[in-house]
């Protein structure tokens, strides 16, 4: 698809979450006024400037007519030092965060945009953030939300049940309930989980124990349900790849996007979209989110 060479600009952003968190996002946008916007919400440990798709939607999402904004919250980096509005700093990022806190940022971004004059509000999301979109999208109105746009949608509790997954569960969710139980759940665990990341007592209880709110997209696990998604009433737009790990360890991906269509029974318009060799991270996938995403988003409700 090509796009048409226009004026844009961009500027960074703050919003403030009701439980008091200064959160920084950066936008670009057409100069000419435009109704439409894409917020966008990384997953775990991420940020808003190293994903290699980034480039593509600073740039072309305005060249199509709509801003980008990609923000952070409060799963930004391992830890992450916020400011708050009683004038202290507040350590979270990823290592510290709990999930369902994850809505006060949402909520604090859509505001935002709001704020700005935006009327046609789209989420987009990946790898956890699908997960944490989702639950914001089933526990509170959204009427100003368009649609959802989820890059790599993850099983994120199969993926601590997985073959390898498993070895590092079976290690840390002991340690993660005893620590808690003995009131030390900001101690950091012995071990990175999937070697990369590092969380706190409290947080893997948080996101992986017994009824964790993070069991949404249940690929290989369907008798945990699939409750969340089936409530979803907005349409939706879903990317994974043949080597997205994390999807694949739990399901082969165009089987799982069969079965995330398959669940989205209340969605109006849905399409799923599987790259060949298209690992977690989509590099060298930009060009190609950004051309379904902008055909998806001007198709409208």
């Amino acid at each position: 698809m090509s796009y048409n060479r226009v004026s844009m600009k961009m500027n960074i952003l703050e919003t403030t979450t009701k439980d008091g968190l200064i959160l920084t996002g950066i936008i670009t946008s057409p100069e000419i006024k435009t109704d439409k916007i894409i917020i966008h919400i990384h997953g775990m440990s991420g940020d808003i400037y190293t994903n290699s798709y980034y480039p593509f939607m600073y740039q072309q999402y305005p060249e199509a007519g709509i801003s980008f904004l990609a923000v952070e919250h409060r799963g930004t980096h391992s830890i992450t030092q916020f400011n708050t509005t009683e004038g202290k700093i507040k350590n979270i990022g990823n290592t510290y965060e709990i999930f369902e806190e994850s809505s006060y940022d949402i909520e604090a971004w859509i505001s935002k945009a709001k704020e700005l004059g935006y009327k046609e509000i789209w989420l987009q999301s990946h790898s956890l953030g699908p997960s944490k979109v989702a639950h914001y999208i089933h526990t509170n109105k959204h009427s100003d939300i368009i649609g959802l746009i989820w890059i790599s949608p993850s099983d994120m509790t199969g993926l601590v049940y997985d073959p390898e997954g498993v070895k590092d569960h079976n290690i840390l969710f002991p340690e993660a309930t005893k620590l808690v139980s003995e009131g030390k759940g900001e101690t950091i665990l012995s071990k990175d989980l999937w070697g990369c990341m590092k969380l706190s007592a409290s947080t893997y209880v948080n996101f992986f124990g017994g009824g964790a709110h993070t069991g949404i997209f249940n690929y290989n696990k369907p008798e945990l349900g699939w409750k969340v998604v089936n409530s979803i009433d907005l349409p939706v737009i879903a990317f994974t790849g043949t080597k997205d790990d994390g999807v694949v360890p739990v399901m082969e991906a165009h089987k799982a996007m069969e079965t995330l269509e398959k669940e989205l029974i209340n969605c109006p318009r849905k399409k799923t979209v599987v790259f060949d060799d298209a690992q977690h991270d989509f590099k060298g996938f930009g060009q190609q989110i950004v051309d379904e995403v902008v055909k998806f988003v001007k198709e409208g409700k």
